[in-house]
């Protein structure tokens, strides 16, 4: 349930999910469907499709089809996903200096 009071319970949502944040960070480049899977690494297909549509869903994400035969799809930050790349850039920073050794 999405606490009203609370600024962060809305976006919690979306992005509190497993793989989120990994898939924003990844998608500051365009890139497909294998591309992704292989940088995120462990995510299963179904996960990611579900991830996606739900970034998709809330505007953070935009689907490309690129062709239909064979079926080419491409995703991308949208404006309003792009908006989040500063706030990903302090996560990491913060993790580097708190967690040096857990970040690559």
């Amino acid at each position: 349930m999405v606490n009203p009071n609370c600024p962060i319970s809305s976006i919690a949502r979306i992005l509190g999910r497993k793989w989120t944040f990994e898939l924003i960070y990844h998608l500051r480049k365009r890139r497909r469907f294998c591309e992704l899977q292989a940088v995120v690494g462990g995510v299963n297909p179904a996960t990611l499709t579900e991830r996606l549509k739900s970034l998709e869903q809330g505007g953070i994400i935009r689907r490309r089809e690129i062709s239909k035969a064979p079926l080419h799809v491409e995703y991308e930050l949208t404006e309003k996903g792009h908006a989040l790349t500063p706030v990903l850039n302090a996560l990491v920073t913060w993790s580097r200096h708190w967690q040096p050794g857990d970040v690559t």
